[in-house]
């Protein structure tokens, strides 16, 4: 629908602007110059990237491929998101993630360094520079070995095993302990620089408590493990232990400190562009539980 002196004009000003002849006008019919050959040639393979282009979006979009790396510590990455995960990969299997355990710190300096597109955190990060959304609550419980004559005189405070994952939001604060009771046992804490120890450093502050450690590990669930041989009582989360066989050797009590209920956010830089893959994992690591919680 264009007429012969138009096309020719348009024609014209594209040779102009191109610096050579793409068509060869003395020839009957009309045929293309070496340069309009490969002229045309360049202008398909800029369709062809154009179309590609245009269904990688398309497949972005309806979560027909994509990446996305989340990173995470050593609780909530194999203790709180793989079901939710699993979910979305049998969903979405041509979705590739990448799933890196760290500690707080270095997971944001990868999150900063654009090696990670979200980050799991209970730290603090500053909200001026990160979008912080609510992941998950946990509660800190004293883990303390089952041996330890302490336990007889808080036979009634005890934790039942129910008691350990969503019910422990029912346990009322006077079956919470004080760490003060429990200053004479010793103790597996995590090392310094780990936020957990650094909530652990608070409550027993807090106490005007000076603990008798006798280990320091990097992971909750080797001071876990010590506590579970018998070595020592820890502070560990209850989504640790949620879900433990009953008979573990230990006994848990519920902590009286404020310090001791802990939100966790699911956090990522603010003006970066959120892929549609990005948004759907955000919109499962957030979502609260049926009963309205965000505990797992």
């Amino acid at each position: 629908h264009i007429s012969q002196p138009s096309l020719s004009a348009t024609i014209k000003k594209i040779e102009e602007q191109a610096g050579a002849p793409i068509f060869e006008r003395k020839t009957r019919p009309v045929s293309l110059t070496p340069f309009g050959v490969a002229f045309i040639q360049g202008v398909e393979q800029v369709y062809a990237i154009e179309e590609n282009l245009q269904n990688m979006v398309y497949e972005l979009h309806t979560l027909q491929s994509g990446f996305v790396s989340i990173g995470g510590s050593n609780l909530s990455v194999p203790y709180v998101i793989p079901q939710k995960l699993a979910a979305f990969k049998l969903r979405y299997p041509n979705v590739q993630l990448r799933i890196v355990e760290d500690t707080t710190v270095q997971t944001k300096v990868m999150l900063d360094n654009g090696d990670l597109d979200l980050v799991i955190t209970n730290r603090p990060l500053d909200p001026e520079e990160y979008e912080r959304l609510l992941c998950y609550r946990e509660q800190l419980v004293l883990a303390v070995p089952e041996a330890f004559p302490i336990n007889d005189s808080h036979r009634s405070l005890k934790l039942k095993p129910e008691e350990l994952g969503e019910g422990i939001t029912r346990v009322p604060p006077e079956r919470c302990v004080s760490l003060t009771e429990f200053s004479d046992i010793p103790y597996v804490v995590l090392q310094e620089g780990n936020y957990l120890r650094l909530c652990t450093d608070v409550m027993f502050q807090e106490c005007r408590l000076q603990p008798q450690v006798l280990l320091e590990v990097q992971k909750s669930a080797v001071a876990y493990n010590f506590a579970h041989f018998g070595l020592g009582a820890t502070i560990i989360s209850n989504m640790l232990v949620a879900h433990r066989p009953v008979g573990d050797g230990l006994v848990y009590y519920k902590i009286r400190s404020n310090h001791a209920t802990r939100d966790a956010y699911l956090c990522y830089r603010k003006g970066r562009y959120v892929t549609t893959a990005m948004k759907k994992i955000i919109e499962l690591l957030t979502e609260p539980d049926e009963a309205g919680t965000f505990s797992r």
